[in-house]
């Protein structure tokens, strides 16, 4: 057997040694080769042993291994029964069953019942009805930001909300949303990512109906901040169910782009929805929202098997330390104070205590929970411990960031100007952005038949940059979009930024996905929003700050001019990170390897 048992079971000459630590440490590999547990494979489908190839082993928990040929009965006198070739390591309930190549009657059943309850054997119409209520979670988590935008003015207007506090209309869901990211993510792979997800997209549903009828301002932020903390739920433990829903590499990156594709639509395609019940009340945005969830969310319940966490054999004591509690709090201070320092930029200025004070204190809190973090044994942190060293994170962190910041400070700006210098309403606001959500979904979809948009980030991620500076040029130079301008400058932008950005999108959210651990696949989808969230604050702050370059007047477009050689200019700086940096890596083990 090769020595580079990377299953965790180690067989030497005078004793077998099963290791339970729970996840793999990466000292039992050769240094830099990931572990098999950490890698997309096919489903392991029912085969006589000799026929299965190590290399298409996926396990859902990772503590699982087969035993190749060794004459055990001279190895092993203590043994009850010699393990031979084909034997298999059962992991049900975490623990590892050795049997003489056949299991008895008990563990028969046991596995069957496992395997009723794997996400990989659900029917394809199961799984795509589950995949249908993991997109529009998605896209209501989205819609919850960006329908805002439309709506502040008459929330403020009906709740007497002063134009000091109307930041916190958007900001107290934005703030509660990208703090608590992580931690939804660590509660997604410690505990069923099902049970995770049915209680978020309940929440969902209760939370918004009681928004709906909201009389107070007070109440209305609080109610605003627990629906964030019930949307999140929903991301992370959607991400760790498709994974497992689809373990086959090519079909879970498709998969992954079109919950990317309802991401990206929601920031579309929610200011017509908000635009249209403003004809009625704000409120009823709200109440359609639980209309349109409550049945899903009661379908997602009837259809999705009790899923088990990539952690079901720890206990709950164990569960409770892995949590990483202290961790929780520092990130979670820190992402509070960094997102409040800069959503309070953009109207306090940034020189401001209001500013400074927060953005300073994030800084050293992000700096202690590094060290915090470093100390942790692998398995203990809120993130893997290796994380820093996971291939190419650096520069997708960078084109997160930058696409992000471009989509955000794009539609905003445009959406805006629109309504409060040229007079045009809500409505004809969202249909004059339309285009963008019809780009997403016609390019987005092009991702199937030309899956190498995905699969070769490398070279195609600087040309999406370069077709998202095309779109900022054309925005910079539109002068507001009135009259011909929009048909000549801002609607080919839309078209041409947009498409590069769609892409850009989904490809920096699956690659980022991907390149962590299957135990951490809820902490992969909170780490890449939490990415996407950062820029697209940052992003709308600079803007903010970059608008009182011009006269100061909201007629005068030099600062939205100067935003978008911004947002341009960083975009394609990732394009060149990635181009000159990324690396591509072989994710799947040859033979040779295992």
């Amino acid at each position: 057997m090769d020595n580079d048992n990377r299953s965790g079971l180690n067989i030497d000459d005078n004793k077998t040694n099963i290791n339970n630590d729970y996840p793999p440490t990466r000292d039992e590999t050769e240094l830099g080769k990931p572990l098999p547990s950490e890698r997309g494979s096919e489903l392991l489908l029912k085969k006589e042993p000799d026929e299965i190839p190590l290399q298409n082993i996926l396990p859902l928990v990772p503590r699982v291994g087969l035993i190749e040929d060794t004459d055990t009965s001279s190895k092993n006198a203590s043994m009850a029964e010699t393990v031979t070739q084909g034997s298999e390591v059962d992991t049900v309930g975490g623990a590892l069953d050795y049997t003489s190549g056949k299991n008895d009657t008990d563990n028969e059943e046991v596995k069957r019942a496992d395997m009723n309850e794997d996400l990989a054997c659900l029917p394809k119409n199961k799984k795509n009805i589950l995949l249908f209520c993991f997109c529009l979670s998605m896209f209501i988590d989205g819609a919850g930001v960006s329908a805002t935008f439309l709506m502040t003015a008459e929330i403020a207007r009906d709740l007497s909300i002063g134009v000091g506090d109307q930041a916190w209309i958007l900001g107290t869901y934005a703030i509660a949303f990208g703090s608590t990211l992580l931690l939804a993510g660590r509660l997604a792979d410690l505990y069923s990512p099902s049970k995770v997800y049915s209680i978020g997209f309940v929440g969902i549903a209760i939370f918004n109906l009681i928004i709906s009828f909201m009389e107070d301002k007070y109440s209305f932020f609080v109610l605003r901040a627990i629906s964030a903390l019930a949307a999140v739920l929903t991301i992370p433990s959607s991400i760790n169910m498709i994974v497992q829903m689809y373990p086959d590499p090519t079909e879970q990156t498709q998969k992954l782009s079109i919950y990317g594709i309802a991401a990206a639509l929601s920031n579309s395609v929610a200011i017509i929805l908000a635009g249209l019940f403003m004809l009625s009340s704000w409120r009823w945005y709200f109440r359609f929202v639980t209309i349109v969830v409550a049945p899903f969310a009661a379908l997602a319940w009837v259809y999705m098997p009790p899923t088990k966490a990539v952690a079901s054999s720890l206990s709950s004591k164990d569960k409770i330390k892995r949590l990483d509690l202290i961790g929780v709090v520092l990130l979670l201070s820190a992402l509070v104070l960094f997102i409040l320092g800069f959503t309070q930029a953009e109207s306090k200025g940034w020189s401001s205590a209001i500013f400074l004070a927060p953005f300073l204190v994030s800084l050293a809190m992000f700096g202690v929970f590094v060290f915090w973090e470093a100390r942790l044994e692998e398995g203990f942190g809120l993130l893997p411990k290796g994380i820093w060293r996971f291939p190419n994170i650096f520069p997708l962190i960078l084109m997160a960031i930058g696409i992000n910041m471009w989509f955000n400070t794009a539609q905003l700006r445009i959406s805006t100007y629109f309504q409060d210098v040229l007079g045009i309403s809500p409505i004809l606001t969202g249909v004059k952005l339309l285009p963008m959500g019809i780009t997403v979904v016609v390019v987005g979809a092009l991702t199937h038949p030309f899956p190498f948009l995905i699969l070769k980030p490398r070279l195609v991620l600087p040309v999406c940059t370069l077709a998202c500076l095309v779109g900022s040029l054309l925005f910079a130079f539109s002068d507001g979009g009135d009259g011909m301008n929009y048909w000549k400058f801002i609607f080919p932008g839309m078209i041409i930024g947009v498409a590069g950005g769609i892409i850009g999108y989904i490809a920096a959210n699956t690659c980022i996905i991907q390149a962590f651990p299957i135990s951490y696949a809820g902490i992969s989808g909170s780490f890449a929003n939490v990415v996407f969230q950062v820029g697209g604050v940052v992003g709308v702050a600079i803007q903010s700050g970059l608008l009182n370059t011009g006269n100061g007047t909201i007629e005068d477009w030099t600062g939205s001019r100067n935003s978008y050689f911004f947002s341009g200019s960083f975009v394609i700086l990732g394009g060149l990170v990635m181009l000159v940096f990324f690396r591509e890596k072989r994710l799947e083990p040859d033979q040779e390897e295992v």
